[in-house]
């Protein structure tokens, strides 16, 4: 009877250099960045107590796949591991041309593997590498101007990220994944979106389309908020009835929380009054702690 090789339970982090293809890198730019690239790896690792030799690595010559093996920490990957890297990234970043520089999206998610006789074989590394090519993803670290973009999959956050809070979990936003066969929902943290030392605010950070698009995000990961049967209590509690009684319905929970959103925006404090009603039902979770952060960013002429 023929038998498959036992499978290992590992943490699967994919790697990308973001441009890496750019027609202004020439080959000598490339070389450097390979070279870069691999030694801020090792150090970062290094820098979190994890052995180098421990990892099993695939060069995919524009970044790389990692499998970690299950005696490593994830929490360590998400809570010490991304704040090196960024580390390392500024040191190489700063004494290289511009050609040369290095931003990263990196990928995290978990799952079986199994060893074949040319490497291995995993569902969990294929998703892996979908949450990396997650066109949103792409788009925020360029838009942002971060060095580093963490994204993380649904499972990842809900089992790791929130269990630590040193993971900062209320920094992550959640994002749509359409990549190939796969349609899911992801975490993404970007690290390193600074202007003169200062993190940039959510005006400068994003077209006025896409910092409302972050706001609905924010506001379905929290769960009051998702759920229709808390959302209806919710607007039940909110205190002026000038917003909540012309917030428009739909059956559908998405496009009730963009009608509910939307109204609020039109009203002068009207996303903070939604806060307060929200932290009245869920006073304290990293979801709301980040819809916090983002309603005290928002703009006093709301977008139209």
């Amino acid at each position: 009877m023929d038998s498959h090789a036992a499978a290992h339970h590992k943490t699967i982090m994919a790697v990308d250099i973001a441009g890496y293809n750019d027609p202004r890198r020439g080959t000598a730019h490339r070389l450097v960045i390979h070279e870069g690239f691999w030694a801020l790896m090792r150090s970062a690792f290094a820098d979190v107590g994890v052995p180098w030799d421990v990892l099993f690595m695939e060069n995919t010559g524009d970044g790389a796949m990692i499998q970690l093996p299950a005696e490593v920490a994830k929490a360590d990957l998400v809570a010490q591991l991304p704040d090196r890297m960024l580390a390392e990234l500024r040191r190489y970043n700063a004494v290289h041309a511009e050609e040369a520089n290095v931003r990263l999206r990196v990928a995290l998610h978990a799952g079986e593997v199994y060893q074949a006789s040319h490497g291995t074989v995993s569902d969990a590394t294929s998703f892996a590498f979908r949450l990396l090519e997650e066109p949103a993803a792409k788009k925020a670290l360029k838009d942002s101007g971060a060095t580093l973009a963490l994204i993380v999959s649904d499972s990842f956050y809900r089992d790791v990220v929130c269990a630590d809070p040193a993971a900062d979990p209320g920094s992550y936003r959640r994002i749509p994944v359409e990549v190939k066969e796969t349609k899911t929902e992801a975490w993404l943290r970007l690290l390193g979106a600074a202007t003169n030392g200062f993190p940039l605010p959510v005006t400068t950070l994003l077209a006025k389309r896409e910092a409302f698009s972050v706001l609905v995000e924010a506001l379905l990961a929290v769960p009051c908020v998702r759920r229709t049967d808390s959302r209806r209590l919710l607007l039940e509690l909110f205190s002026r009835r000038e917003i909540a009684d012309v917030v428009p319905y739909h059956a559908e929970d998405r496009l009730h929380v963009i009608a509910l959103a939307r109204t609020c925006q039109r009203f002068d404090g009207g996303l903070a009054d939604l806060l307060d009603a929200i932290k009245m039902i869920e006073p304290e979770s990293p979801q709301v702690t980040a819809l916090s952060t983002l309603v005290e960013q928002w703009p006093e002429r709301p977008f139209r």
